[in-house]
């Protein structure tokens, strides 16, 4: 198991109904994308915040899931603040405060995704996939993927620790060269791993008839009446006070 499922799995509310926490936590990145940025993406960071607390996820692998793909947004926001003309770069009006909306557009969802991931097993949310209707054999294409690409990073974490075993890494020039190997051979096994899938799937039966056991997670009213107060709050707050 990776960090991220090992931390899902030990979180208080692993034991928690799905459908709980994608009302509030995909609620919440709704309301990210869709509301006035002010007051609204403080607001929600803020919620998100305590959440975390509340749910005890690792606080530190809660920041890199976070802020990993914040960075690559971040890359990417040039165009946003400036233009390239005859003349030269030129900024462009207003580029800044769209960037910076962006940005924080991006960090805020982010940590609602991520958080959903960290507090909820992919097992639990394949059976909660199944109990509202999504196709079965779309489920299960969704967990053979989901199994190979956790394979795929088992061996690549393999194959770098047998490279720096190996001296690969000890030197720029052995590194670039290790790094160069790896990629390739990843790619060569990613297509072989996805062609054996394919067959396996081809020769077994209906996929729908695949079960298997899960504990039942019964809905929570309560909490799920107070997550629908608590997005309906933001949602006026937001909107008012913008």
């Amino acid at each position: 198991m990776n960090a991220l499922e090992t931390a899902a799995a030990d979180s208080p509310w692993a034991r928690v109904n799905v459908g709980e926490k994608a009302l509030l936590m995909l609620g919440l990145l709704v309301l990210t994308i869709s509301l006035p940025p002010l007051p609204a993406l403080p607001l929600i960071g803020l919620v998100l915040c305590a959440l975390a607390l509340r749910a005890k996820v690792p606080l530190g692998l809660y920041t890199t899931l976070v802020l990993a793909p914040a960075t690559f947004v971040l890359l990417g926001l040039g165009p946003l603040v400036f233009t390239l003309t005859t003349s030269g770069l030129r900024w462009v009006d207003g580029g800044l405060v769209n960037a910076a909306t962006v940005l924080a557009r991006t960090v805020v969802g982010m940590s609602a995704t991520m958080l959903f991931a960290l507090t909820t097993p992919m097992s639990e949310q394949l059976v909660w996939l199944r109990s509202i209707g999504v196709p079965a054999p779309l489920v299960h294409i969704t967990m053979l993927t989901y199994r190979m690409i956790g394979t795929l990073i088992t061996t690549a974490r393999t194959m770098w620790e047998a490279q720096a075993a190996r001296l690969g890494h000890s030197s720029r020039r052995r590194w670039l060269h290790s790094v160069a190997s790896q990629a390739a051979t990843l790619f060569v096994l990613s297509f072989s791993r996805a062609r054996a899938l394919q067959e396996g799937m081809e020769l077994r039966a209906d996929v729908s008839a695949v079960s298997t056991l899960h504990a039942g997670r019964p809905v929570r009213w309560w909490s799920t009446g107070a997550s629908a107060v608590l997005l309906a709050a933001i949602t006026v707050i937001g909107v008012v006070f913008h």
